[in-house]
C-alpha cells in the first residue's frame, strides 16, 4: 500500500490535518524494506502534491467551508519524507522538500541542514544553491537591521517543491548559473557573523580556515576589541575561487581578508593589516 494517495485529494489532506505525529509509530508499523526508484518517485510526488500552492489553495476552501481542521502537521510530513529517504535510492529531492518544510516555518538552521544534505547528492543543484543564497540574504537582512536598533517586518522567501519530474542534476543550467555563494549579501552575512564571534569568542575559530594560526585570531580579537559593526566600511570584490574584503574605521585603519569556500561557508584564511 502506497504511502501516499493521490486520490481522492481531500481524504488524503484530511488525514494529515488531522494526524497526530507520534515519534516511532511509523517505524512499528511499516515493514523495514527498499523502495524501488518508481515507487518513490510516485511517492514522492504524491506528496509534493499535498504540499503545492493548489492544496493550500484547497485548505484555504476547508477553512472557509467549515470542513474541519485543514493544518497540514508538519512533524507528519517530514516523519513522511525523513521515511522515504530511509528506504529509498538516493534522491536529492526528499532532502531539499524537507529544507523547504523547514524553511516555511522559519526554521533556519533545520532548512539549512536538510539543503546542504541535498547538494551533498548533488552539488550541481541550481535552484537549491538558490535557496541557501536566500536564506543567507534574509538572515544578512534582518540581523543588520537588528545591529543597527531599526527592526523590519521582512517577509520570508519563497521556497518551492521538487518533484521527480525536477532535473535536479541538470548541467547546463547549474553551468550557465553563477555560483549562489559569491554574492555580497551572503559575504556581508559571513563577515557579520564573525564580528560577533569576535566580540565574544564564541565559534570564532570555525570563521577560519582550519590551519588558520590561533595566535594571530586572538591578536585579531584584541585588535578589533571595542569597535562598532556599524562604524565598519567593507569593501568586497570576487575572484574565479576566492573573496576579498577590506574593512576599514573611520581613521581609515584598514585590515584586508581573504575568504575561501570551505563547503559552503566562506572562511578567512588570510588576514592582513593595510
Amino acid at each position: 500500500m502506497p504511502l501516499f494517495r493521490t486520490k481522492p485529494l481531500t481524504l488524503t489532506l484530511a488525514l494529515l490535518a488531522t494526524f497526530h505525529y507520534q515519534p516511532g509509530i511509523a517505524e512499528t508499523h511499516l515493514p523495514i524494506e527498499r523502495l524501488s526508484l518508481q515507487r518513490c518517485q510516485v511517492e514522492l510526488d504524491a506528496a509534493v502534491a499535498l504540499l503545492s500552492n493548489e492544496t493550500a489553495r484547497n485548505i484555504a476552501v476547508e477553512r472557509a467551508t467549515g470542513a474541519g481542521s485543514a493544518e497540514l502537521n508538519r512533524a507528519a510530513m517530514d516523519s513522511r519524507l525523513a521515511e522515504l529517504e530511509s528506504r529509498c535510492p538516493p534522491m536529492p529531492q526528499l532532502a531539499h522538500n524537507r529544507g523547504v518544510l523547514a524553511a516555511r516555518a522559519s526554521d533556519w538552521p533545520d532548512a539549512i541542514d536538510h539543503f546542504e544534505r541535498s547538494l551533498q547528492q548533488d552539488r550541481r543543484a541550481a535552484q537549491t544553491f538558490g535557496h541557501l543564497r536566500q536564506i543567507f540574504e534574509h538572515r544578512a537582512a534582518k540581523a543588520y537591521a537588528s545591529a543597527l536598533g531599526t527592526p523590519i517586518d521582512l517577509p520570508p522567501p519563497l521556497f518551492e517543491w521538487q518533484s521527480s519530474s525536477i532535473e535536479n542534476a541538470e548541467r547546463r543550467a547549474a553551468a550557465q548559473a553563477d555560483n549562489p555563494l559569491q554574492s555580497i549579501s551572503t559575504l556581508e552575512y559571513e563577515l557579520f557573523a564573525w564580528w560577533q564571534a569576535l566580540q565574544n569568542s564564541i565559534g570564532l575559530a570555525e570563521h577560519y580556515v582550519d590551519d588558520f594560526s590561533p595566535v594571530a585570531i586572538q591578536l585579531s580579537r584584541e585588535y578589533f576589541a571595542n569597535r562598532q559593526w556599524a562604524d565598519m566600511h567593507r569593501e568586497i570584490a570576487f575572484t574565479a575561487n576566492d573573496a576579498v574584503a577590506v574593512i576599514s574605521d573611520a581613521f581609515h585603519n584598514r585590515t584586508l581578508l581573504l575568504l575561501r569556500l570551505v563547503g559552503h561557508r566562506w572562511k578567512i584564511y588570510q588576514e592582513t593589516r593595510l
